[in-house]
């Protein structure tokens, strides 16, 4: 249920956003960021859970800076939630945009 909620929020707050198609870079970097917040986690909280550099971590939820999906994984375990669940949340925010 809460990682439900996550999501729908993760989504929710890509949507109010006027980033579009184009940055997907950005709106996956506010999926992690949402759900990160969500769950009352610090940046550098999950930087850490996930072995990744906390500035890093910065730039890719300000859509920045990429990601691998081998990193995707990674976040996903700092989160404790399946990747296919920051995927599927990427996916809905990506065909709302295109309506």
């Amino acid at each position: 249920m809460a990682l439900n909620r996550g999501l729908s929020r993760s989504i929710t707050v890509v949507l109010n956003s006027s980033y579009g198609r184009d940055n997907t870079k950005k709106i996956m970097g506010l999926i992690v960021q949402s759900l990160r917040e969500g769950l009352g986690m610090s940046r550098y909280a999950l930087a850490k859970e996930a072995g990744v550099d906390s500035s890093w971590l910065r730039r890719f939820e300000q859509g920045k800076s990429g990601i691998r999906v081998e990193t995707l994984i990674t976040l996903a375990r700092g989160l404790k939630i399946p990747a296919a669940a920051i995927v599927t949340a990427m996916e809905k925010a990506l065909e709302s945009t295109e309506r």
